[in-house]
């Protein structure tokens, strides 16, 4: 049911070209499109509307897009195309948004990600090592993420086994940062490609401590989710969940607000980009997105 959606989802989406441009026929085919699922699923089971919560996430954010054209809500949509099987115009948004602002490393790794998922790999490492020079320490790990995907990719598509040792090189090192299952479940991927029983140890470490269910729903919150609809379905209006709250993706979007204690944006930023030194005392500029 996941593909179904993603695929039907992707399909309404067409050329995308109302993403960045006035396009009212794009758009308003895509509008239909979103309200005819949605409708389909009012019609359904409770259990198919929990299901397809994620999906209907990443519908929101490419909405929220429309309304809100700026760096972040162009970011998280872009992330959501990737998840919609549309990586081709993630990497359309992204790119409007580099052109505008070069050093943001958080579309850098969105854009990156999208090569690899198009198996375009000189290019997701390029983006890769721009996003993981310019990005502050504590958040090394996405790009880190990014760069072990792709060179595990350059692996299954040339057998270069040196490109595997790198991609477990950066994994380790994005895994020393911070754990969670999605470099996890790309560290055991390449674990298992090596054939070495060397991080078997590490590997049941992670399986006991990290979720690696992906959202998926828990049956019993289905089974009292659909009660619950059932018993006020006569009575009430059932309101979801607030629908701009993060589900948590590939690469977490947590870490646009987190306060840096490595280091201060000033010391960082006259490290790096001495050039806008000045953009610092202008929190509105697009130097310092995200």
């Amino acid at each position: 049911i996941h593909s179904v959606a993603k695929n039907y989802l992707a399909s309404i989406l067409a050329q995308g070209r109302f993403l960045l441009n006035d396009d009212p026929i794009g758009l308003a085919h895509f509008q239909d499109g979103v309200k005819a699922l949605k409708n389909f699923l009012g019609e359904s089971s409770p259990k198919l509307r929990i299901e397809l919560r994620s999906e209907l996430h990443h519908v929101q954010q490419v909405q929220l897009l429309l309304t809100h054209n700026q760096s972040d809500s162009l970011n998280k949509a872009s992330s959501s195309l990737r998840r919609l099987a549309r990586p081709d115009l993630a990497i359309e948004l992204t790119s409007s948004l580099l052109e505008k602002s070069r050093l943001n490393y958080y579309a850098l790794v969105v854009r990156g990600s999208a090569f690899v998922d198009l198996l375009q790999i000189d290019h997701a490492l390029k983006d890769g090592e721009l996003a993981l020079k310019h990005s502050p320490a504590a958040d090394r790990n996405y790009a880190l993420t990014l760069l072990a995907r792709a060179y595990r990719e350059k692996f299954r598509t040339d057998g270069d086994f040196d490109s595997l040792e790198k991609a477990l090189e950066l994994a380790l090192e994005s895994l020393s940062i911070r754990k969670d299952p999605y470099i996890a479940r790309v560290f055991i991927s390449i674990v298992r490609a090596i054939g070495t029983t060397e991080y078997d140890q590490m590997i049941e470490d992670l399986k006991s401590s990290l979720n690696f269910t992906f959202d998926r729903p828990d049956p019993l919150a289905i089974d009292i989710a659909e009660r619950l609809v059932e018993d006020q379905a006569n009575t009430e209006i059932i309101h979801d969940d607030d629908p701009w709250a993060d589900l948590e993706d590939d690469v977490d979007f947590s870490f646009l607000d987190k306060d840096f204690q490595e280091e201060s944006i000033e010391d960082y930023f006259s490290d790096y980009f001495e050039d806008f030194e000045e953009s610092l005392n202008d929190p509105r500029s697009p130097h310092l997105e995200p």
